[in-house]
């Protein structure tokens, strides 16, 4: 079930912004180039073949940051009412020992474009986000009379959902003009009085 936030009117026709809170977690996308594994009592994310602890003792021992062809970066989890990520403790809550933990990290597949670790640390960061939009709920779904469509991330992702929901009806709108328009000359063909032709409805 997702939660109703606003209902928008754009030229006589609804848009209802909803939570969407049947989103699917990130960790269900597929995606084997860049995941997350995690492993606390309240906080769990698994990945056959990528062991957190494993990961850990390998990555201590060596003092690389890599693993079976991914970087790795810690991941460190504030568990209190909910769960928040961090790629780093420098900030609150992270930097307080109580409710943090890091028993996870964030792994990126060495490949083109990814060489280098600090553009692997951006896209690592950017998944820390959408994860931690996820957790947080911070993300949107819309319905109209002429569509919807659902997991829309954060503000930015929100903002996207209204202006694509405000296309469908711009869409819709032309549509029935080209067709009212189209009516109007096959009445003015046939000679239709004026009183009994089409009139166009804008809502």
């Amino acid at each position: 079930m997702s939660d109703l936030i606003e209902t928008i009117t754009y030229k006589g026709e609804q848009i209802e912004v909803f939570y969407d809170t049947d989103v699917e977690s990130p960790d269900n996308w597929g995606d084997d180039e860049r995941f997350l594994v995690y492993n606390h009592r309240n906080f769990y994310v698994k990945r056959i073949g990528f062991d957190p602890t494993d990961i850990f003792e390998q990555t201590s021992e060596s003092k690389k940051f890599f693993y079976d062809g991914y970087f790795v970066f810690p991941v460190f989890a504030y568990i209190h009412s909910g769960v928040s990520l961090s790629l780093g403790r420098t900030t609150y809550p992270f930097s307080c020992g109580w409710d943090t933990s890091m028993k996870g990290f964030m792994l990126i597949k060495q490949q083109k474009g990814t060489y280098h670790r600090e553009s692997a640390r951006k896209m690592a960061e950017g998944l820390i986000e959408t994860w931690n939009m996820y957790l947080s709920g911070d993300v949107y779904g819309y319905n109209s009379e002429h569509g919807g469509c659902w997991g829309f991330y954060g503000e930015d992702g929100k903002k996207c959902m209204i202006e694509e929901a405000k296309h469908e009806i711009d869409c819709a709108i032309e549509r029935k003009q080209k067709k009212y328009f189209e009516r109007k000359k096959v009445e003015i063909k046939n000679h239709v009085p004026l009183e009994k032709r089409t009139v166009f409805e804008f809502a």
